[in-house]
């Protein structure tokens, strides 16, 4: 589960820059723009496996999405956003109690002929007691040229287990 949700966010980040790379030119100098959002926590459920242990855990918590985005005077726009999730989880097998955490950054620079797209995901399953803790850290940048390719692409995911 862990590695659909780091797809989802990393297509997310994809999405923004491209939906935003699609502006046309502004005709005069863009006036200043800024949206600003944060959405109400919303309730998940989901089972993740500890690959530290191999155990499935079932987890209950909440995820949030923040955002700011700002054009800039040349037409194009810059987007940070933050998804933030936490939960408590219960092992399937061991009944180990977990804490879940999941903390994405990405940061969108969109213009009409070239976009770019970094992104940090950090991952934490904390075992309480004896269970073993997980952490795992995703980098991904890339760059849309004017042909909508993704071109110098970095993406590095680490983990370990404590």
């Amino acid at each position: 589960m862990v590695t659909k949700q780091l797809s989802i966010v990393g297509l997310l980040g994809g999405a923004l820059a491209f939906g935003c790379a699609e502006q046309g030119p502004p005709l005069a100098p863009a006036a200043a723009f800024q949206a600003v959002g944060t959405a109400a926590p919303a309730p998940f459920l989901t089972s993740i496996g500890n690959p530290c242990n191999g155990e499935l855990v079932d987890i209950e918590g909440w995820i949030q999405l923040r955002y700011v985005t700002r054009s800039d005077a040349q037409g194009g726009s810059h987007t940070v956003g933050q998804i933030l999730e936490h939960g408590q989880g219960i092992g399937e097998v061991t009944g180990g109690n977990y804490v879940f955490s999941v903390d994405s950054l990405i940061d969108v620079n969109a213009r009409t002929i070239q976009s770019g797209v970094s992104q940090e995901v950090v991952v934490r399953l904390i075992g309480q007691g004896q269970a073993p803790s997980f952490l795992g850290t995703q980098i991904l940048h890339f760059t849309v040229n004017a042909n909508g390719d993704p071109v110098g692409v970095v993406d590095d995911f680490r983990s370990e287990c404590r």
